[in-house]
């Protein structure tokens, strides 16, 4: 039971990205094989603490409030799962806040409270578990590997392993598309530097490298911001190996864009140098901030905003976004239909004068921290924040978990966390070095 309750974590954050629906290859299967997956962890996890410790009883319970005393971030989280509740309670569509959005059940109170749950469960078991952070950082970086190995897979084969999509769109692998495994790929880069700054092994270099690769393999911007600034952190506390980490970075993006280009010539993004997808940025921010600043305290719970944005921008701004986001080139805004809990539909005139109908669903933010402020409110990302700068704190002693956590924050400066990393996320969050201070006084079982 105690070599289970050692590895039941990183066992989750190794197979957690690697997740699929084995009934058909859909993005709303996937979150829903996420959903299935964590709950298994939650009560398998919860069980092996409670036979952790045989000796507590209901009646401990009245030593809760001393015990979250003594460890502000798990007072944080419970703080901040019920700001979720409350939040989706008052949301102006309380039924999709729930369960979160209609087409892909993401965002939720019900994911939100099972993510809290991990971060809760991995915090109570790095307590008396000093080692598990090693461990946890090792599951991601194997889980990151695969997925590597599986995108040069895709990009050499030309087509999906688990989606059937075109080669312009790979590689993929288990994640909505390639720009969201930019994300992990920087997630896994970060563990990597971490474990290489500290030790400076061939191995890790190598994995360093291959982490790279599949980065490049993505031709994404904010990937590429991301690996700049895990290596510029390593730089900063250790020169060496920051420049190593530097060096293997930036030689490993280069062979990636060149192996898109000999193997897959239609994965290359015409528009890496191009300012288009930060000018349709802008658009996304504007109507995220006009949410925010309609509801700043409660926020508008999850899934719900993706149905309300459109009011959050004039009509020559929704013109110019639809051109651009979604190539309707020269085409008129006739008219919006956008009915309470229903995607907004547009209607437009195209240059010959026909007619065109198109339904937007799954708006989001393109910012990690406006999405927050927007399910959650500005408590609510408050609260998620402390968490993460409290995380970072490890940055000094270039920690795994930390690097990880800067790359993939950086890089959700420009994208936003999905289902399909959010369990590694929440669970890396759970990850700070404690000292004496902050170990537990007495065994969790006396209470």
């Amino acid at each position: 039971m105690n070599f289970l309750r050692r590895w039941w974590w990183p066992l989750f954050a190794f197979l957690y990205p690697l997740v699929v629906w084995p009934f058909g290859a859909s993005h709303a299967g996937v979150v829903l094989a996420k959903h299935y997956f964590t709950l298994l962890f939650l009560l398998g996890g919860l069980f092996l603490e409670l036979t952790a410790h045989p000796q507590v009883r209901l009646l401990h319970l009245r030593h809760l409030p001393r015990f979250l005393r003594a460890h502000p971030p798990l007072l944080l989280a419970l703080f901040l799962a019920l700001w979720m509740g409350l939040a989706t309670a008052l949301s102006p569509e309380p039924q999709v806040a729930l369960t979160g959005s209609v087409v892909d059940y993401s965002d939720g109170l019900v994911w939100g409270l099972m993510m809290v749950g991990v971060f809760a469960l991995g915090y109570l078991r790095s307590l008396f578990d000093p080692d598990l952070g090693r461990r946890v950082a090792l599951g991601v970086l194997g889980g990151a590997s695969v997925l590597a190995l599986g995108a040069l897979a895709e990009v050499a084969l030309q087509r999906g392993l688990y989606y059937s999509t075109g080669p312009g769109n790979l590689p993929m692998v288990t994640f909505p598309g390639k720009g969201h495994l930019a994300g992990y790929f920087a997630l896994g880069f970060g563990v990597a530097a971490g474990f290489f700054a500290r030790r400076q092994s061939t191995a890790y270099g190598v994995l360093l490298l291959l982490l790279a690769v599949a980065l490049g393999l993505t031709f994404n911007r904010a990937g590429v911001l991301a690996l700049l600034a895990v290596g510029g952190a390593v730089l900063l506390f250790r020169r060496q190996p920051g420049v190593w980490v530097l060096a293997l970075g930036l030689l490993g993006v280069g062979l990636g864009w060149g192996t898109v280009r000999l193997l897959n010539p239609q994965g290359e993004r015409a528009e890496l140098t191009s300012g288009h997808t930060l000018l349709t940025r802008l658009y996304y921010w504007k109507a995220a901030l006009g949410g925010i600043a309609a509801r700043p305290l409660w926020g508008w719970g999850g899934g719900v905003f993706e149905h309300r944005w459109p009011a959050f921008l004039p009509k020559e701004d929704l013109e110019a976004f639809i051109q651009q986001e979604f190539g309707k080139k020269g085409h008129e805004l006739l008219r919006l239909a956008n009915a309470p809990g229903g995607d907004p539909v547009f209607f437009l005139r195209n240059p010959e004068g026909t007619l065109v109908v198109m339904r937007i669903y799954l708006f989001r933010a393109h910012n990690g921290l406006l999405e927050l402020a927007l399910k959650w409110g500005l408590l609510g990302l408050g609260l998620y924040l402390s968490l993460l700068v409290r995380a970072l704190a490890g940055l000094r002693g270039l920690r795994p978990y930390a690097l990880a956590l800067l790359g993939v924050w950086v890089f959700f400066m420009f994208w936003f966390p999905v289902p399909q990393e959010e369990g590694v996320l929440w669970l890396l969050l759970a990850l700070y070095p404690r000292g004496r201070e902050e170990t537990p006084s007495l065994p969790l079982g006396s209470l």
